[in-house]
């Protein structure tokens, strides 16, 4: 089946070029050459396109986009700046979340700002002992006196420093498993932990933070959805968020292959551009052929989520294959520049750099080879 936008996506498409270009790709290399983090003044500059709350119906705030078109503009500002698809795309899951589960009282509290960009959202799943087995959250919440008494510690949390509102997935009850895990929602301005900055390798203006929670009172009200739904409702998302990534990959791929391209018109060796070379077309060929091969997995799988499909299978597929193959063609696109493309005076290195994480986000690549043969085989390789 062959995958086409629209003629109103592809407008779309067109029109946030050009703003990315104008507006937003000037400031990317002072940002992240100081690791200066991502500015909610930024973020709010995205908001007409849609991109907080852009699923969500109009009624609710929202510009009821499809899957296909919202990740289409998230593939284009993956091209131009990944630290800030992160910082927006996260903010984008907590209300999302919220809108999914919260009360009309959380709603009318929390959507406003989230959707204006006024605030920034964090989402709290992954601990130092928790990762790929999300059921064993080991987050402990207590209900005492009408507040939830919070202990522990989430790691590997993107906006866990400027965010302001949160979801935390917490085990109430750990007799009960995963059915006394709940989804709460935190309020910096109700609720206090401490929130350190942890160095990583790439999108460096998007920083991670480890959370640490000691006796941290929240509102017994704040419970999203019922106690109990805690790790369903953490997982929901994760379908159409591997689909996502896949559309990241493909940006950032883009950019290493039109960096590429520049690059190889320009650089002259033995009298010609190295352009001319058949070792360096046969780079750029393959980074064009795997470029377009994301895209085209990422386009089945958001085309199915668009249908109301499961689309478990090729949410997974596209994840895996678009993140594994993004590596080859930054690595192919560090060579064709040589020695400058490992500085810092080329966006090569750090296309690799602020790539690199997607192998692990969203479950693992080697997860999504178990999710793709469960589902294919039906038998189930997972313990």
């Amino acid at each position: 089946m062959a995958y086409q936008l629209t003629d109103e996506q592809v407008m779309i498409k067109e029109t946030l070029v050009k703003f990315l270009e104008k507006e937003i790709a000037p400031m990317v290399e002072e940002y992240e050459r100081n690791e200066k983090p991502v500015t909610k003044e930024i973020v709010q500059k995205l908001v007409p396109f849609g991109f907080l709350g852009g699923l969500l119906p109009e009624e609710a705030g929202g510009h009821g986009l499809d899957y296909t078109t919202y990740f289409t503009m998230i593939e284009e500002l993956s091209r131009v700046w990944p630290s800030l698809r992160a910082t927006v795309g996260i903010s984008n899951s907590v209300l999302t979340h919220i809108y999914e589960y919260g009360t009309e009282e959380q709603k009318e509290k929390h959507l406003g700002p989230l959707l204006r960009g006024e605030k920034l959202g964090f989402f709290a799943l992954t601990e130092p002992n928790v990762g790929s087995d999300a059921s064993s959250v080991e987050m402990r919440a207590e209900l005492k006196d009408e507040k939830w008494i919070l202990n522990g510690t989430k790691i590997f949390i993107t906006n866990g420093l400027e965010g302001e509102i949160g979801i935390v997935i917490a085990q109430t009850d750990q007799t009960l498993g995963n059915k006394g895990i709940a989804a709460l929602l935190i309020d910096k301005e109700e609720t206090s932990f401490l929130a350190t900055k942890i160095e990583k390798m790439g999108t460096v203006s998007c920083p991670f933070a480890e959370l640490v929670f000691e006796n941290s009172e929240v509102p017994a009200e704040n419970v999203l959805g019922n106690v109990g739904e805690g790790l369903k409702q953490g997982l929901k998302f994760l379908n159409s968020a591997r689909a996502m990534v896949a559309y990241i990959a493909t940006g950032i791929s883009q950019a290493c292959l039109d960096a590429s391209i520049k690059y190889v018109k320009e650089r002259h060796q033995f009298g010609k551009p190295i352009g001319s070379f058949q070792l360096i077309q046969e780079k750029i060929s393959e980074m064009i052929t795997l470029t377009n091969a994301m895209r085209l997995l990422g386009q089945q799988a958001s085309s199915l989520l668009d249908q109301g499909k499961d689309a478990k299978v090729e949410c997974s597929m596209a994840k895996y294959f678009a993140t594994d193959r993004v590596l080859r063609v930054a690595e192919e696109a560090l060579q064709i520049h040589g020695g400058y493309g490992y500085t810092k005076e080329f966006p090569v290195e750090r296309y690799y750099r602020d790539i690199r994480y997607f192998t692990i986000a969203e479950g693992t690549n080697e997860i999504q080879k178990l999710i793709i043969g469960r589902e294919v085989l039906g038998i189930s390789a997972f313990v």
